[in-house]
């Protein structure tokens, strides 16, 4: 009989300690995995996913007024390089600027689905330069892929079309989560 009311006390002292660990949590802690931070105001350098092809503004320099592509190429004399900076949060969400390094433009949703990006001069104000970034599902939660989110049409996310020298333009995300076309890699550069 003791040994049994020790071993209920010992349950009981087991499932207390488990329930105070949970309720320490936020539900949004206890439900969300935790995720990699993304290099903020550090140089990165952008690789598709699917296509293997960097993110690289067209005139490789990234000055303003150029659009977004995807390229096969490494060159050091071209200009890979971006950095995400922090905007503004929504929902408890940072809000990114991509900027181009060192041209200092930023990728702008200027005509929603189906639209280039261009480069534009960044302008914190201009939420067409704001975006989200979401991890792409499947990939390794410790060191995950992110879509590259528009923040004014959250439905939309930079996408590599194909392989080789082509544009990026913002596709319709389906299921609410961008896809592997829509996944980019963040490398420190």
């Amino acid at each position: 009989m003791r040994v049994r009311t020790i071993r209920k006390l010992i349950a009981a002292a087991a499932a207390a300690t488990a329930l105070a660990a949970v309720a320490l949590t936020t539900p949004a802690e206890a439900a969300a995995p935790a995720i990699k931070a993304v290099p903020v105001g550090q140089p990165v350098v952008a690789v598709s996913q699917v296509t293997g092809n960097y993110l690289l503004p067209d005139d490789t320099k990234g000055n303003a007024g150029t659009y977004l592509q995807v390229y096969p190429s490494d060159q050091p004399t071209w200009n890979n390089q971006w950095q995400f900076e922090v905007v503004a949060y929504s929902d408890n969400r940072p809000v990114y600027q991509l900027k181009s390094s060192p041209g200092g433009a930023c990728a702008t949703d200027e005509k929603g689905a189906d639209s280039i990006s261009y480069l534009r001069v960044c302008s914190r104000g201009n939420k067409g330069q704001w975006w989200l970034l979401k991890p792409v599902p499947g990939t390794d939660p410790e060191n995950p892929d992110y879509g590259i989110v528009s923040y004014v049409h959250e439905d939309l996310a930079l996408t590599a079309r194909s392989e080789g020298d082509n544009y990026v333009d913002l596709k319709k995300m389906w299921g609410g989560s961008p896809s592997a076309r829509q996944g980019w890699h963040f490398y420190p550069a």
